[in-house]
């Protein structure tokens, strides 16, 4: 102790020294009659060097209180380390999930439903039978139509051997031959109605509805069953033709579902070529695997598209730093000075943000010690506790 006022004494002794020789050189321009511009030029010269002298001091003797003093609180701050590493950016656009097998079947005929094969959630196969419909009437239309086809074809052939030999007359024999050839094209339309009685899947699936029931008339435009494979789905958008040029194919997205809680990684597939004019944006599609089948068509999608990289940047939470004058941006660094921690002012210069993280460009190294609680209760200078 007695050494600290030892020193103290010896440098407030030279600070007053230093002080009455920068008098005395003013006092003795005035008797050599020096001119008064001079003369205040140097005094204030001499009076700046004793105020700069006096306020080094004074921030010293004030960190070496605050060492000494147990009862002077300090404000308490906890710290955090910028990171150094890659930085990714993203924009965001919502979509809608859908899939290529996402099918209502219509029945082409309209008749009464005789049967349904099939229930509600049931996997079926490819060309699977799900309902039959009702076609007596058509099948006995057939049957005459067949009757009169044998009658036809024997006629023809009867017409025909006579027109080889010469006998007969040409007309007969066409017309015998048309009306074969008419009957054949009836029967055959018939038969592709018959046909039409059976609803079949057209891919493998899962029936997800059905919509009439058995003995229910069934008319074209009226879906009988709704058949879902939702192994592979996508994600459609909208994006602002703003991004035209940054957005291609094969470009990596993250797809977050809101109502699930949870992200799947994929690339784009396709982008449109069309503009909209109603809302200037294009199209893009995102293919998504769904073999835990928890996705469901309709639902809603948000697309994250990489649009910056970098694979070497110093990044720190956008909560460290602060908004000063004239939109400058700066964060508190902690140094030492007499063994005290104090916090200084450090401008810095934000490239961009996302997700609480930003890329700084100027203004940090990666090595820095910032200010992370409490930095909105300190000013620049001052000396700090930091606990974490």
């Amino acid at each position: 102790m007695k050494n600290y006022y030892t020193q103290t004494s010896t440098k407030m002794k030279q600070i007053t020294v230093f002080f009455i020789a920068a008098l005395f050189m003013v006092s003795c321009d005035e008797k050599n009659g020096t001119d008064e511009l001079s003369m205040l030029k140097q005094e204030k010269d001499s009076l700046k060097e004793v105020k700069s002298t006096i306020g080094d001091r004074l921030a010293e003797i004030e960190l070496q209180i605050s060492a000494l003093d147990t009862t002077k609180s300090l404000a308490l701050v906890s710290t955090a380390k910028p990171t150094v590493g890659a930085f990714n950016h993203y924009f965001q656009v919502y979509g809608s999930l859908s899939s290529d097998k996402n099918a209502q079947l219509y029945p082409e005929i309209g008749a009464t439903i005789n049967s349904i094969k099939v229930k509600e959630g049931q996997a079926v196969s490819k060309g699977q039978l799900l309902a039959t419909l009702d076609i007596q009437s058509i099948r006995e239309q057939e049957a005459e139509l067949k009757t009169r086809m044998e009658l036809a074809e024997t006629t023809f052939k009867k017409q025909k051997t006579l027109w080889d030999q010469k006998i007969g007359s040409e007309m007969q024999f066409l017309q015998a031959k048309n009306n074969t050839e008419a009957l054949k094209s009836s029967l055959a339309s018939l038969q592709a109605n018959i046909a039409k009685g059976n609803i079949t899947a057209p891919f493998a699936g899962v029936v997800d509805e059905i919509f009439p029931k058995v003995g229910e008339m069934a008319m074209p435009g009226m879906p009988i069953v709704r058949l879902l494979n939702l192994t592979n789905m996508y994600v459609e958008a909208d994006i602002s033709e703003n991004y035209v040029g940054k957005v291609k194919a094969g470009d990596n997205v993250v797809i977050s579902f809101p109502s699930l809680g949870m992200e799947k990684k994929s690339k784009i597939e396709r982008i449109g070529q069309f503009i909209n004019p109603n809302n200037r944006t294009f199209k893009v599609r995102v293919n998504i695997d769904n073999s835990e089948n928890i996705l469901k068509p309709n639902m809603v999608a948000l697309i994250n598209v990489n649009d910056f990289s970098k694979d070497t940047a110093v990044v720190i939470n956008s909560g460290l730093i602060m908004e000063g004058a004239l939109d400058t941006k700066y964060v508190f660094v902690v140094t030492k000075k007499a063994g005290v921690p104090i916090v200084k002012k450090q401008l810095v210069q934000v490239t961009m943000s996302y997700q609480g993280k930003s890329m700084i460009s100027k203004g940090l190294k990666g090595t820095e010690t910032i200010v992370d609680r409490g930095a909105r209760s300190i000013r620049s200078g001052e000396p700090v506790s930091i606990k974490n």
